[in-house]
């Protein structure tokens, strides 16, 4: 699984002419690391090893360790340091430390590169981070003591125990969220003050979070990279979180030495496509999974109590604890379903599997945020009234507005919808509306997704939708617009699919909905028409483009001649807009106004605008 360069040899045994070197180690290169984003983080954490880690112990002549591979030993350090043993899992770690102690030294030589194969499903990894984290556990209840009693300068015995016992941050992390719910409890009491360097202890909590992915950085730069390519490696800490019961499961296991050593499967690897999951030793379904959940679901729970109680770091650090533990419980998840599918089913549904759970998924994440936007208060005043309207229908058959007397300007289409809700599932069930509303989001969504010319740009656009402030508070209301936008932009995908009659009814539902839809399928047809003209398409071919808007727009005209909804609308913003002007609430000046307006869109583009300036930042 390693492939050493032809002149691995030439290039290792000059460090040698030291006579008290033991080991000398190259540097891992990775031959899978595009094969996925999972193996691209393993990358940024080994190169975070070597490219730092690796880098400042030597220079500095700090205890390192040899890592299993990619190296050579000196037999004599071998022998002098008592042999091989197997009373760890990590053998090399053990020998290597007890070959320091002994007064031998280690060289690092970094530009020598040995590319290896990184494990490319989620479950080999868990096995082999268990196997790691149990012998770096057991090196360390067997090593710790020599190491602190060595005759040896203290930042040197500092640094090697703090190596020892690294992999005991997952234990850590796992106290640490344990004692979210005391610390929830302790800080909701009436009257308690912190002392000052306790409330002021959030800083410095944040930073020390950063010191990990500031390395994973730095790690990336001294690979030649642009700074900006270690940003992902944030989602190492994610994956950190996750395994964290996979260390603590460590802990236990290291307390007896020896152990089964467990070979991490590698299918040799070495670019994207290749297919690993119908080798018969493929080992996945991982139980540990099911207890990653539960934690997942333990984390989350806190998230919304820490935000009740304004503890936004908590509630931070929670919610990186359920994403690390669902990302490594899906994925495992993920893994076992394929697997199961190509054995059982064969590679054409697995083919058709991964090319719809990558939608699905997407639809997943879009769902649970817009649901969890149904969660918060009510933010318009509009959606009270929607709902009044609607129990007033369904209670009485009347189409009136009991509070604002505003059905003169309120097309009925939303309204009829709801009042059947609330007819069949009680007339108090203002909740169940935003719960549709968020349905007609996720509808929106999908619509956008299959628009899109690929599918990069089809997920790209589904997150600046979902991530759209004024998309996922109104998705998360019982008001119109969802309706309305879910029914235009299911108009505009029939339309390009060629389902014209299919799109003629869904603009015209839209149009009966809000006389917002009235621009949007205006515009449209404009649009249509336009392109039409361009492309000197012949008279029939510009009367089937244009065919799926003329029922729209026929609904349009009648609702305007006999009921004006469109001028009682603007009239009663007209009328809103002095009175707000007069309370002061809307600039006077038409640049004012202009300049809340490009505000506004801001605001509700405001993904779209961040991810545009990084793009032009990356670009220069």
């Amino acid at each position: 699984d390693f492939v050493p360069p032809r002149d691995f040899l030439r290039r290792t045994i000059g460090a040698f002419d030291d006579p008290s070197v033991a080991f000398a180690q190259a540097r891992w290169g990775h031959l899978d690391e595009g094969y996925s984003l999972f193996t691209r983080l393993q990358a940024m954490a080994i190169d975070f090893h070597f490219l730092v880690e690796q880098a400042v112990r030597s220079a500095r002549g700090y205890f390192t360790n040899f890592t299993g591979t990619a190296g050579v030993w000196r037999r004599t350090a071998i022998l002098d340091a008592g042999g091989w043993s197997a009373r760890t899992l990590t053998e090399d770690l053990d020998l290597s430390y007890r070959a320091q102690l002994r007064g031998w030294k280690a060289a690092y030589i970094e530009d020598l590169v040995v590319p290896e194969e990184l494990p490319v499903s989620i479950d080999a990894y868990r096995r082999q981070q268990s196997r790691w984290a149990t012998g770096s556990f057991q090196c360390a209840f067997r090593l710790l003591g020599p190491v602190l009693g060595a005759r040896t300068r203290m930042a040197l015995k500092f640094q090697a125990a703090m190596h020892l016992v690294a992999y005991g941050v997952g234990p850590v992390m796992l106290v640490q969220l344990a004692c979210y719910p005391v610390l929830l409890l302790t800080l909701g009491r009436p009257g308690l003050r912190l002392p000052t360097f306790l409330a002021d202890s959030s800083a410095l909590a944040i930073l020390v979070g950063l010191a990990p992915w500031i390395g994973f950085v730095a790690a990336q730069t001294r690979r030649g990279r642009r700074w900006w390519s270690g940003i992902p490696s944030l989602l190492c800490q994610v994956v950190g979180a996750g395994m964290s019961l996979n260390t603590m499961v460590a802990v236990v296991r290291s307390t007896r030495p020896g152990g089964v050593f467990v070979r991490t499967p590698k299918h040799r690897i070495v670019e994207a496509g290749q297919e690993w999951r119908d080798n018969d030793y493929v080992r996945v379904g991982d139980p540990r999974a099911l207890i990653e959940v539960a934690a997942a679901l333990a984390a989350l729970s806190i998230v919304p109590i820490a935000l009740a109680a304004h503890q936004f770091l908590i509630a931070i650090y929670a919610g990186m604890f359920a994403l690390g533990f669902i990302f490594v419980a899906a994925l495992s998840l993920v893994d076992f379903v394929e697997v199961l599918a190509l054995r059982r089913l064969g590679s054409r549904a697995l083919s058709r599997m991964r090319v719809a759970a990558p939608v699905v998924g997407l639809a997943g994440l879009a769902a649970i945020l817009l649901l969890l936007a149904t969660q918060l208060p009510e933010p318009f005043e509009d959606g009270y009234g929607h709902w009044l309207i609607a129990a007033n229908l369904a209670s009485t058959g009347q189409l009136h507005d009991p509070l604002f007397g505003m059905e003169d300007t309120w097309l009925p289409g939303y309204h009829v919808l709801a009042a059947a809700i609330l007819r069949v599932f009680g007339l108090w069930q203002l909740g169940l509306l935003k719960v549709l509303s968020a349905l007609f989001g996720v509808a929106t969504a999908a619509s956008v997704y299959a628009l899109a010319p690929n599918v990069r740009q089809a997920r790209l656009a589904v997150v600046l939708l979902v991530l759209n402030p004024v998309f996922l508070f109104t998705s998360g209301s019982a008001v119109v617009e969802p309706l309305m936008t879910a029914l235009l932009m299911a108009a505009a995908l029939a339309a390009v699919k060629g389902r014209i009659k299919l799109a003629a009814l869904l603009a015209a539902i839209a149009c009966v909905t809000s006389t917002k839809a009235w621009i949007w399928v205006t515009a449209a047809a404009a649009f249509t028409l336009i392109v039409a003209i361009r492309s000197r398409s012949g008279r029939q071919r510009r009367a089937t483009a244009l065919g799926w808007a003329v029922p729209a727009l026929g609904a349009l005209v009648v609702l305007q001649f006999g009921f004006a909804p469109a001028s009682h609308s603007i009239a009663r913003g007209t009328v809103e807009v002095v009175s707000a002007t007069a309370r002061g609430s809307v600039p006077e000046g038409a640049l004012g106004r202009i300049g809340e307006l490009v505000a506004t869109f801001g605001l509700a583009a405001l993904p779209l605008f961040a991810l545009g300036a990084l793009g032009a930042g990356l670009a220069l």
